[in-house]
């Protein structure tokens, strides 16, 4: 026997080799071409609502599929006509291959095929194609990971593709919306892709590394059948859309290739049966020729309506070196966007609303000069443009004209510093350029040197706030210039001014004024685009009325560190106030807030600050130093120093290491220290603050100094208090020799003048920040308040006498408090603990007779005025009221003597007058000023006169309540009482308005005056 049959047969005798055949004719059994017609149709109908239809040429696991006359139908209610039906199907690719680390698609075809997409009654005939599945069961949200950034292979694979697509047609129907029928013919394909060997497929630009040969033609030979049918639009007409693209690295030059013809200068449409006529065209031819080893733009061409809007000409050479050379140019730009806006017009509807016009060009655009020596420029012109899309904004430019170059290298590597922030620019020079746009126009020129800097201007002129940033409005003009030896250190002079400057707050917009602003200052930079610092070396801000009067003067110099540790520096802050006329400019929300004290600050107050701010974290410091002139106080030497610490994240602690005030050559001092902590719900005084603070507040002068506003003083009089938590306590004490004030018009006859001397004071205080609201200590049994069992207080309050001009008589002096030989002429006993103020035995000296006051309880509760109230007791013992008269007509009085009781008291302060209740009881009263009572009380008639002449009057009562008088005048007996009979012996007059009886008891006084 033959050996080799003999071994061939000893082979085949072997379980492996038999095993092997039996595998081999399973695998045949089931991938042959006949198993595939019998059992795919079958498995697609067991899967799907839809049937197949086709002959498999072939069928192999490892090398592809095809099928030929392939059908697809889906279910009903499209089940006779095809989704996608095609002469052949082609899918080709080489399994085994991956042993040696190769991914090989041979094909993957589509030959005279055709999609056919289709609706009716609002279903879709893919849709039927799918069988309806259950409701899958939600799956748990997997955690968030961070996104890849590439695909690992780990083995060494290498990848090639081919697809060709021929004759595809695709259709679309419908027989509801506004969309009724799309076709597209002929579409061919043809692309090819060759990879070298990789381990990873990054997901950004660097995979294009990995390819090394693509090609991309999309119906190189003949244009494409279109066919649309829509409610407004018709479109049938056949269009080039030719494309073909091929770079191939595999060869020594590369050879590169791109061309298209896509579109036409003249589209013919049919808008709502009307002929349109539009035309958008894009030609290009750019190839690499190996001879010459260049690049060549032979035609790089955007044209519309006919009209090139954007043509590229130019090329590349030597790119197979390292020192390629480009020239590439915009030879022609011609956008007429005014023809191009009458073509849009004419579909009306279908696109969105917009407005076009004018004249757009970019031509002499372009770049040139090798990698490492590259020239760029930028040349826009525009005349007359205008742009509107749909209710937005309209924007207007009359004239625009921009021509920048560039001088780049694209070899420089070196990392990015903070002199040298943007990438591959060597130098930048803006020629004379300039922008209108919506009434404003900006100019602009400078140039930027790596070697020597930068030097830009910029110029802006009327440009409309308002437009621009919300809540501003008025006419912008700004000159601005750029200076520096590199990025790192830039140098910004800037003089703008504002016309018609006005502002949004709350709901109040403020008048038109002018504004000035002039700046200089430095920016440091430590890395690109990283501001490190902001040195201002002078800014001046000025604000004047609409009239050139001058409202407001700003002069700040300083710097800013921003940053997580933000430092700010002001040294110094320079502010002078006009007030009056900066009440002209300002909104009516703050003019409400300052007229109140327009005559505290003045007609020219000034302000001058100096302060550091440091912020790390949640702690902020702030150090700070003001003096100030305030005209109206007569303040001129008004000094404030600050040290605070801020720390949490909503300010949860604050340590005042220092705050102190002082004014008037040092007499006036305030001195504040401690810390405050956040711990609760908002309370006067300190809001939500608590913690530990000591106070002090004082006026000191040896001798009778002048302080302001016609004020004198001399002595010792202060204010200390310690606030712990919720507790307030501390002294009130004076040591005061002399206090006078004039109202500055003396003499004359509206001189004000008074003189207070020997105000001696020493008054414990205590107030509880934790006391709520409680009931009221005027209301009910106040014995435990009132009573003191015969053991009187020493005074803690006392002054000497009390002198001033005559409260109805010009130029007259007179005594309010008078002395008693050695005696001051007022004392009383003030202690004020858990929030109200008992004020016991206080004893007046006045008007030749004594005043005492008892009972008087004045309740500051939890200091919210309207929770506030005030009552006392008043014995009036012999005063003489011809005191208040002058001197001619204290003679013609017989007795001025008055004895009274008087009632007082008042809840809510937050209205006084309205909530006072008042009861004056008089039991003694001269017979003039009894007549004078009764004429407030009553009107004047003869029977009054009559009565006053005969009656002697007995007692007169008057009470206030709630805005309104009540008053009895009680007379005693006499011989006229036979002839007139007085109801219960008395004249009453009810209800009578407050106001009213203030004008008749005026009225009264001016008839002994006269």
């Amino acid at each position: 026997m033959n050996p080799i049959l003999k071994v061939s047969l000893g082979v085949a005798k072997t379980k492996t080799f038999r095993g092997l055949l039996v595998l081999f004719l399973l695998y045949k059994s089931v991938f042959n071409a006949f198993t595939a017609d019998l059992l795919v149709p079958k498995l697609v109908s067991h899967f799907t609502m839809g049937r197949m239809e086709g002959n498999f040429g072939c069928f192999s696991l490892f090398f592809g599929i095809e099928v030929n006359d392939f059908r697809l139908y889906p279910g009903f209610p499209f089940e006779k006509v095809p989704l996608a039906e095609a002469k052949q199907i082609r899918l080709r690719y080489n399994l085994p291959l991956l042993i040696f680390g190769k991914i090989k698609i041979s094909e993957i075809g589509l030959q005279n095929a055709k999609i056919q997409i289709e609706e009716r009654s609002g279903q879709w005939n893919f849709a039927s194609l799918l069988k309806k599945s259950e409701t899958p069961i939600p799956e748990p949200i997997p955690e968030p990971k961070p996104p890849l950034t590439e695909i690992k292979t780990y083995l060494p694979l290498q990848a090639s593709a081919y697809i060709n697509l021929d004759a595809v047609e695709f259709q679309l129907k419908r027989d509801a919306g506004s969309l009724h029928f799309f076709s597209i013919q002929d579409l061919s394909l043809q692309t090819e892709l060759e990879t070298n060997r990789f381990t990873s497929i990054p997901f950004d630009f660097s995979a294009v590394n990995q390819i090394d040969h693509v090609l991309l033609s999309l119906n190189t030979s003949k244009p494409i059948p279109l066919d649309l049918d829509s409610k407004e639009l018709r479109w049938k007409q056949t269009i080039p859309m030719s494309l073909r693209f091929e770079w191939d690295r595999t060869v020594s030059p590369e050879m590169f290739l791109f061309t298209t013809d896509i579109g036409k200068d003249d589209i013919l449409l049919e808008v709502r049966e009307k002929p349109a006529q539009l035309g958008l065209r894009l030609l290009s031819d750019i190839h690499y020729d190996n001879q010459l080893d260049q690049v060549s733009i032979n035609q790089l061409d955007l044209r519309v309506l006919g009209q090139s809007w954007l043509s590229l000409a130019g090329s590349i050479q030597d790119v197979s070196k390292d020192t390629s050379k480009v020239a590439i140019v915009v030879g022609k730009s011609n956008m007429q966007l005014t023809s191009f806006q009458r073509s849009i017009d004419q579909l009306h509807g279908i696109v969105p609303e917009m407005k076009l016009s004018g004249d757009l060009s970019l031509e002499g655009t372009g770049v040139s000069g090798d990698w490492k020596n590259a020239n760029a420029n930028l040349k826009l012109k525009a005349s007359q443009l205008y742009l509107k899309m749909g209710k937005s904004k309209a924007h207007s430019l009359p004239s625009a004209f921009l021509d920048i170059s560039s001088h780049l290298n694209f070899a420089d590597i070196k990392p990015l510093t903070a002199g040298k922030p943007f990438p591959y620019v060597k130098s930048l020079q803006i020629f004379p350029s300039h922008i209108n746009y919506n009434g404003s126009s900006l100019s602009l020129f400078g140039e930027y040197l790596e070697s020597k800097g930068l030097d830009i201007h910029l110029n802006v002129d009327k440009l409309q706030l308002g437009e621009y940033v919300s809540g501003l409005g008025g006419k912008l003009q700004m000159e601005l210039g750029v200076f520096g030896e590199s990025f790192a250190t830039l140098s910004l002079h800037t003089k703008a001014k504002i016309d018609g400057f006005r502002y949004q707050l709350d709901r109040s917009r403020s008048p038109s004024s002018l504004l000035g602003l002039d700046l200089n200052a430095v920016l440091l930079f430590d890395r690109p685009f990283g501001l490190s610092e902001v040195k201002i070396s002078n800014l001046k801000l000025d604000q004047k009325t609409i009239t050139g009067n001058k409202a407001l003067e700003l002069d700040l110099k300083g710097n800013v560190i921003p940053g997580s540790n933000l430092v700010a520096n002001v040294q110094p802050l320079g502010l002078s106030v006009y007030t009056p006329n900066l009440l002209l400019v300002f909104p009516l929300v703050l003019k409400e807030k300052i007229s109140p004290i327009q005559n505290l600050l003045g007609n020219h107050p000034r302000l001058k600050l100096n302060a550091r701010y440091a912020a790390s974290g949640n702690t902020k410091k702030i150090k700070a130093e003001v003096n100030a002139e305030l005209p109206g106080l007569e303040m001129k030497d008004l000094k404030i120093s600050a040290d605070l610490s801020l720390s949490g994240a909503d300010t949860n602690e604050i340590v005042i290491k220092t705050l102190k005030m002082n004014a008037f050559g040092g007499i006036f001092n305030l001195a504040i220290n401690g810390q405050l902590n956040k711990n609760g719900k908002p309370k006067p005084p300190l809001g939500p603050y608590f913690g530990n603070l000591d106070l002090t507040f004082g006026l000191l002068s040896a001798t009778k100094q002048y302080l302001a506003k016609g004020l004198s003083f001399q002595g010792d009089l202060g204010l200390n208090l310690s606030i712990r938590d919720y507790d307030i306590n501390g002294e009130f004490h004076s040591k005061v020799p002399v206090i006078s004030y004039n109202n500055q018009k003396c003499p004359g006859e509206h001189c004000q003048a008074y003189l207070l001397e020997e105000v001696i004071a020493k008054i414990p205080i205590q107030h509880n920040l934790a006391r709520a609201s409680e009931d009221s200590l005027i209301v009910g049994d106040k014995s435990i308040f009132i009573k003191n069992y015969g053991r009187n207080n020493p005074p803690n309050l006392t002054i000497g006498q009390v002198l001033g001009t005559h409260p109805n008589i010009p130029n007259l002096p007179f005594e309010y408090v008078k002395r008693q030989k050695d005696t001051p002429g007022l004392t009383a006993f003030i202690e004020y603990k858990e929030n109200y103020a008992n004020i016991e035995s206080l004893r007046s000296y006045s008007l030749d007779g004594l005043v005492l006051g008892k009972n008087m309880i004045f309740n500051l509760g939890n200091l919210d005025p309207k929770s506030m109230e005030f009552r006392g007791n008043f014995l009036i013992r012999d005063i003489d009221l011809k005191q208040l008269m002058a001197p001619k007509v204290r003679d013609k009085i017989d007795d001025g003597k008055l004895k009274a009781d008087l009632n007082i008291s008042v809840r809510d302060l937050s209205e006084p007058v309205a909530n006072l209740d008042l009861f004056f009881s008089i039991f003694q009263i001269g017979r003039d000023f009894g007549k004078s009572a009764l004429n407030v009380i009553s009107p004047q008639n003869f029977l009054i006169d009559r009565i006053t002449d005969s009656y002697s009057i007995n007692k007169i009562d008057v009470s206030l309540s709630k805005g309104l008088v009540y008053a009895d005048v009680y007379f005693n007996r006499s011989l006229l009482s036979l002839l007139i009979n007085l109801e219960d012996g008395k004249i009453s007059q009810q209800r009578m308005p407050l106001a009213n009886f203030l004008k008749r008891a005026q009225s009264e006084i001016q008839t002994y005056q006269e």
